[in-house]
């Protein structure tokens, strides 16, 4: 049997060297994140209570200045007072007798 002739194996193609891979960098662990803390609610503000106004102020009247007081003299002594002799009682009046009355004289 005639042999079948070889065919050439083509030339191998030298492989590239593997570039190596970098180390991984581990990722940091997430840190957790704290609970937002609920915002109280506003407390509702109380009205404004208007100003009452105040009224004019009177002016004061000015104050008469008081006049100096004049100093006394000395006070001399005191005179003793005279004791009052004692009332006589009155004697009673005796009723007047009425007079008659006088004839017209008659003419000379």
């Amino acid at each position: 049997t005639p042999v079948t002739p070889v065919t050439p194996v083509a030339p191998v193609t030298p492989v590239d060297p593997v570039t190596p891979v970098a180390p991984v960098t581990p990722v940091a662990p997430v840190t957790p994140v704290a609970p937002v803390t609920p915002v109280a609610p506003v407390t509702p503000v109380d009205p404004v209570t208007p100003v009452t106004p105040v009224a004019p102020v009177t002016p004061v009247t000015p104050v008469t200045p008081v006049a100096p007081v004049t100093p006394v003299g000395p006070v001399g002594p005191v005179t003793p007072v005279t004791p009052v002799a004692p009332v006589t009682p009155v004697t009673p009046v005796e009723p007047v007798t009425p007079v008659a009355p006088v004839a017209p004289v008659t003419p000379v």
